[in-house]
């Protein structure tokens, strides 16, 4: 008769805990699933189980809010102060849930959220106390940029609107790139500085990443701290790239502003240096140079060969 074998109770205790844990990560990834699928039914099943499971898990608040989210959704949305109310529960409480939980996925899981509520106040017209509210704000949040550019569209008045200009510029980005958005960017400049570094950040682009970096370093007049300091950025964007061409008009705020003068002389400039030395250049310099004495030495260290 063979001897039996005594299971050491440490050892039987390491494969329990090693059975809770592998029950406890399959639930986890099955509620995974189940989010994605947008199935609130399985999620509030496997939930349940979960929280029965492992009711210290680090994850049970986070998915508790996705499945709130779910049971929520679709959300009534009135007019644009409800939507307001959603777009910030949706920053402020969905996506971190969601990127804690569903980490690479949670992205396409917010886009699909961002695409539903975008569909949801299509109707809805443009209210500037509320401007996150609109559908075109909503269908970037998507990554829809053709919708965001065509909702756009239908503003009225929407010229000098900072959070217009913004979402014009990150959707021309996101279909064309730098150099397809950078009209609104130079409106954006011109007309509400403050919205710059934002915009910045949002593209990416490491080509204007960099000009921004060279723009500080070379107006080194101005100061970081002042938000309007921006404003001055279209004049050197010009001057660093003479080539650049502003075919479509760029809207302003104050003609008379200094940065925006000095834009439209910078313009002129362009167009003048084509022609060689003449009054008409001379002229236009020294309009730049009365402008601001500063950008103009800039400008002259550029042109030395000129």
């Amino acid at each position: 008769m063979p001897a039996l074998v005594a299971v050491r109770p440490e050892s039987l205790k390491g494969q329990l805990d090693l059975f809770a844990h592998s029950r406890t990560v399959i639930l986890m990834n099955d509620l995974v699933d189940c989010l994605l699928e947008r199935s609130t039914a399985r999620v509030s099943e496997r939930l349940q189980l979960l929280r029965a499971e492992a009711p210290g898990h680090p994850a049970l608040q986070a998915l508790g809010t996705l499945h709130d989210s779910l049971a929520r959704w679709p959300v009534a949305v009135a007019g644009p102060s409800d939507t307001a109310q959603v777009v910030e529960w949706l920053d402020g409480k969905v996506a971190p849930a969601a990127t804690a939980v569903l980490g690479a996925s949670a992205a396409a899981f917010m886009r699909s959220l961002w695409q539903e509520l975008a569909l949801a106040v299509a109707a809805h017209a443009y209210d500037p106390a509320y401007p996150h509210s609109h559908c075109a704000y909503c269908h970037l949040r998507a990554g829809d940029a053709p919708a965001a550019l065509n909702a756009v569209a239908t503003i009225e008045g929407r010229d000098l609107d900072p959070f217009i200009l913004q979402w014009t510029t990150l959707a021309r980005y996101r279909i064309a790139g730098w150099y397809a958005c950078r009209v609104p960017f130079f409106s954006l400049a011109l007309t509400a500085p403050q919205h710059l570094p934002a915009a910045v950040t949002a593209m990416g682009d490491p080509a204007l990443l960099g000009d921004w970096e060279r723009f500080w370093l070379d107006c080194a007049w101005l100061d970081p701290r002042d938000t309007a300091a921006g404003s001055w950025f279209p004049a050197w964007y010009l001057i660093e790239h003479p080539a650049t061409r502003v075919d479509e008009p760029v809207a302003v705020g104050n003609p008379d502003a200094s940065p925006v003068s000095a834009f439209q002389a910078t313009k002129l400039l362009l167009t003048l240096e084509s022609g060689g030395h003449g009054a008409d250049l001379i002229s236009a310099r020294a309009e730049l140079r009365r402008i601001d004495a500063r950008l103009f030495r800039h400008y002259m260290s550029r042109r030395e060969a000129i």
